[in-house]
């Protein structure tokens, strides 16, 4: 497995254990980019709710491709979710950024944004 994958499916796999136990039903999309299907990397559901999650586990800023932001989109107008990018930052934790904040900023997510626009797990998922 490839460094970036790991680190990547690392992460996927941390949050979904973290939404498990906040009592959500949660899938991982495994390589969901390969599929040439809309699939964000996390999908949950909780109480009617569905949230649609794009993970990112980078030190610096990055770039979402397009692509991916449309996908998310589709679940947001089509599957009626939440949907976030998320950025897990080393020693600070997960940090959720709504898409339309992310589409806005073409793509471009960077720790000033984060910080402007980003909420922490517990504040979108419940303390």
């Amino acid at each position: 497995m490839p460094g970036n994958y790991k680190k990547g499916y690392r992460g996927e796999n941390e949050l979904v254990h973290m939404l498990a136990k906040k009592g959500f039903m949660v899938m991982r999309a495994p390589r969901s980019g390969r599929i040439n299907l809309p699939s964000p990397d996390v999908i949950a559901v909780k109480s009617g709710k569905v949230y649609a999650v794009e993970c990112k586990s980078r030190k610096n800023g990055f770039k979402v491709p397009a692509e991916q932001l449309e996908e998310l989109l589709q679940w947001e107008k089509i599957g009626g979710s939440e949907t976030y990018v998320a950025w897990k930052i080393a020693y600070k934790g997960w940090f959720f950024i709504p898409l339309k904040k992310v589409m806005e900023n073409n793509g471009n997510v960077g720790k000033g944004f984060c910080a402007e626009n980003g909420k922490p797990f517990d504040e979108i998922f419940g303390e």
